[in-house]
């Protein structure tokens, strides 16, 4: 089937319906928009809106944009930006939610024109910025990359596409955005991100096991050593490195086997851990899990992690994922 004509950008007017992040119906109307100056990469489109939101307050919305890659590549970039943030929502909880990865708002996954509402970033990429980074800056982005980074990696997620563009800087906290190329920690690799700044492991030809955090760290400490040495990062040579930033990257460009957790690094910084407690599990998702890897065992076994043993009950499911259904010319997972 062939995909719908992508909807213009919403004018002034225009009333949005959606589900918040807790997955209840919502609805807005938009009193102004302009574009975004920091916008994403085809294929979403993106525009700052003014909505009739309590305090008239300001929002971003990302959407499918034309691209040579086709709508169904828009889509799956749209369905990484709610998952991500679904479940920093969820693992967040009550407790106030980190400056240092983009928040999620609400979103319309089956509508003729499927969105993302997003907080507007702070700051701008970091790649616009590199020249103004005062050397006492550097002690913090790295830690505000590497709690981002602590956050989605207790999340459950790998961003994947970790970079100047997606990484911005405020002078005060780095901010971790862009989520369109997210991937679920355990499922298997696929190609990711771009060069200089990918894993090898995300490289085409070497995407062998399953997704991890440590996925994320090498891209991490790529663009830690390029913002504090100014160097390209292909030259990230670490013996004649100053010695506290050898001290923070030691092992992180090895193997990810042997890579340092983000834990690890954000002790090496003197960091406490910021996540307070791990996601509360989903009944019904982590059963889904198990039946499709069982599914997933029989036909394709060596890249299929072993089903638990004992069957989960069943449960009601909670808001989690984006509905799939009513779009069968997106690719299935």
């Amino acid at each position: 089937m062939t995909a719908p004509t992508t909807a213009p950008t919403p004018e002034p007017g225009t009333v949005l319906r959606f589900r918040d992040r807790h997955g209840a119906p919502a609805e807005v109307t938009v009193t102004a928009r302009r574009e975004d100056p920091h916008p994403p990469a085809p294929p979403l489109r993106s525009c700052l809106l003014a909505l009739s939101w309590p305090g008239g307050s300001q929002r971003e919305v990302r959407h499918v944009g034309p691209s040579a890659a086709g709508p169904g590549s828009g889509y799956d970039a749209l369905d990484n930006e709610i998952l991500a943030g679904l479940r920093l929502s969820r693992l967040c909880g009550s407790a106030p939610y980190p400056p240092e990865v983009s928040r999620l708002i609400g979103y319309e996954a089956d509508g003729e024109l499927p969105f993302v509402l997003l907080e507007p970033c702070r700051g701008k990429p970091v790649g616009g910025t590199l020249g103004r980074i005062l050397p006492s800056e550097n002690l913090p982005f790295q830690r505000s990359l590497l709690t981002g980074l602590r956050w989605t990696s207790a999340a459950g997620i790998a961003h994947r596409a970790l970079s100047p563009e997606t990484v911005h800087w405020d002078t005060v906290c780095a901010q971790i955005t862009g989520f369109t190329e997210a991937a679920l920690a355990g499922t298997p690799r696929s190609v990711a991100g771009a060069p200089p700044w990918w894993a090898p492991e995300q490289r085409p030809g070497q995407t062998a096991g399953v997704v991890t955090g440590e996925d994320d760290v090498w891209a991490a400490g790529r663009l830690i050593f390029w913002v504090a040495t100014g160097r390209a990062p292909e030259r990230a040579d670490l013996a004649d490195a100053p010695p506290d930033l050898a001290r923070l990257l030691r092992g992180v460009f090895g193997p990810p086997e042997g890579r340092p957790s983000v834990r690890e690094l954000l002790r090496r910084l003197d960091v406490p851990d910021p996540v307070p407690r791990g996601m509360s599990p989903d009944v019904a998702l982590e059963r889904g899990r198990a039946d499709f890897f069982a599914l997933r065992a029989l036909k394709h076994p060596q890249t299929a992690p072993v089903a638990p043993a004992e069957p989960v009950p069943a449960a009601p499911a909670a808001p989690e994922e984006p509905s799939r259904r009513g779009r069968p010319w997106r690719r299935r997972r």
